[in-house]
């Protein structure tokens, strides 16, 4: 399913509403991984592909940290740990990349807005735990959480931390 651009902006509820639905159908009630990742791989790719040709037609300048863009980081982070999450538990896509699974988890974590709400807590410190098992270091996750919980979630921050991720995504 294709999201629309409306107005120079993702439709983020149905964004949103997909996302949910695949969670709901492939993670939380059935465990099947393999397909979440199938399903998964396109709405990241289109909102990864959309936030960099947005930030290309402005010259890289970052979007003011309003409403809109709160949702669309908030929506964007809780997307890359599903991905991770996803991709972790289908062992065979671990295998082949877990790096990526790493990198999913990094940017999930350093783009979620607002940690300070109860809801975005607890997703943080599901990516934190899943990030050591993936890792299997406890430093390395002492201090992704470190610089994560520094960063305050500010919207912002997160749209920079955001926009570092996709220009490496675009490189490599």
């Amino acid at each position: 399913m294709e999201i629309q651009v409306i107005r120079d902006h993702l439709d983020i509820v149905k964004l949103q509403e997909k996302m949910n639905d695949i969670v709901f159908d492939y993670l939380d009630t059935s465990n099947n991984y393999p397909k979440a990742v199938r399903e998964l791989n396109p709405l990241y790719t289109q909102a990864i592909t959309f936030y960099k040709e947005y930030l290309d037609n402005r010259a890289g300048k970052l979007p003011s940290a309003n409403t809109y863009w709160h949702l669309y980081i908030d929506c964007c982070a809780k997307l890359c740990y599903f991905l991770a999450a996803s991709t972790y538990y289908s062992s065979n896509e671990l295998q082949k990349t877990p790096e990526k699974v790493e990198q999913l988890l990094t940017v999930a974590a350093y783009s979620l807005p607002s940690i300070d709400q109860e809801d975005n807590e607890q997703l943080l410190s599901a990516i934190f735990e899943l990030y050591r098992e993936v890792v299997g270091n406890e430093e390395q996750t002492a201090s992704l959480r470190n610089a994560v919980l520094e960063q305050k979630g500010a919207v912002k921050q997160c749209l920079q931390q955001f926009k570092a991720f996709v220009d490496k995504e675009f490189t490599e």
